[in-house]
């Protein structure tokens, strides 16, 4: 026998497995074409967000600031979903990033880990991946260095102070 006290606890453990699937579904639909709004209805308004390269923040804003960073460096970047676990409020998604950087191709793995509402959005992001390949790649190909310069995302502290929205 149930009692009322319980039902909560039941209704939100059922719910999060297809809120699960909603949001890597929308995950997935911005990294197939992705662009600073691809994830508006993913995002709560005051999301915070954490990745290597990028300035960290606490707003949307901030997000489509960064997104076009990087698709103004990558402008043919995309993810492709390798697997995901979720446990109520909190997903791991792993994604396969690839690009062309200097007129050849480049491929990283990210994991990003989200914290949800139960209503699908995302309350945090923090996204992880080992950017040195990616300096690298950014330092070996000449060509990719003005691309890099009028991304905004390097070199990356110097380089904000002299950038004009």
């Amino acid at each position: 026998m149930t009692t009322n006290d319980d039902a909560p606890y039941r209704t939100a453990t059922t719910v999060w497995p297809t809120i699960h699937e909603r949001v890597l579904a929308a995950f997935a639909r911005g990294w197939d074409a992705p662009e600073p709004h691809a994830w508006d209805n993913l995002m709560e308004e005051d999301v915070e967000l954490h990745q290597p390269l990028t300035q960290p923040g606490t707003t949307r804003r901030t997000w489509h600031d960064e997104a076009q960073r990087i698709v103004t460096l990558l402008p043919d970047i995309r993810g492709a979903v390798m697997s995901w676990a979720g446990q109520e409020d909190l997903m791991f998604i792993e994604l396969q990033l690839t690009a062309t950087l200097g007129a050849k191709p480049l491929e990283f793995r990210a994991v990003d880990k989200l914290w949800l509402t139960v209503n699908g959005t995302v309350l945090r992001r923090d996204s992880f991946f080992d950017s040195g390949p990616l300096i690298q790649a950014v330092m070996r190909r000449p060509s990719a260095w003005l691309p890099w310069w009028r991304s905004g995302l390097g070199p990356f502290m110097a380089r904000r102070k002299f950038l004009v929205r």
